[in-house]
């Protein structure tokens, strides 16, 4: 919970500091703020900056305040990156995640088989809860009865995932690709 909180904090000033900067650059390109009142505040901070021994450390710390939110920013999304998207289950001894991954195989393994489907490649979508909706892609061979085999296989998947997973498929959609003629 802390991370999270440090996570919308810095989210929030950056956000702020994207904001002022491109609000002086709109005001500076309109001609709103005047050439010479930019370049007199420069040079007076800058004056001020390389005269005071406090200023100096204070400029210090912002730099290595801003370099520390890059260096942050960046590690961030390569762990949100390497995070795979599961499902939560929580139950009285505690929390179970499964990942998509892990309920792509499952439900390959409840689905093989099937007489006229060739192959199955399930989509996983989490939604709210402890539930997903499932959209397979299936390549089916010639003469199959499409509505009847999806039909059984949204029964069958509707059965036999909460049995395994204790996940349950809220929509199951299917989407026939191919028809296979060979």
């Amino acid at each position: 919970m802390k991370e999270k909180i440090f996570n919308n904090i810095i989210f929030i000033l950056f956000t702020i500091l994207l904001l002022l900067f491109s609000l002086k650059c709109f005001l500076v390109s309109f001609g709103i703020i005047k050439e010479e009142f930019l370049m007199n505040m420069v040079n007076e901070k800058l004056h001020m900056i390389y005269s005071t021994f406090i200023y100096q450390v204070i400029l210090a710390l912002i730099g290595f305040l801003l370099l520390f939110l890059a260096l942050y920013l960046i590690w961030l999304k390569q762990k949100i990156a390497q995070q795979l998207p599961y499902v939560k289950i929580t139950n009285d001894l505690g929390e179970i995640k499964i990942s998509t991954s892990s309920l792509e195989q499952i439900i390959l393994n409840i689905l093989s088989g099937v007489e006229g489907v060739k192959q199955i490649k399930p989509e996983i979508q989490v939604q709210k809860g402890e539930n997903i909706k499932t959209i397979l892609h299936l390549i089916v061979h010639q003469g199959c009865n499409i509505p009847e085999t999806a039909h059984y296989l949204q029964q069958k998947l509707k059965e036999d995932l909460p049995k395994l997973s204790g996940i349950e498929a809220k929509e199951i959609r299917i989407n026939v690709d191919k028809i296979d003629y060979e």
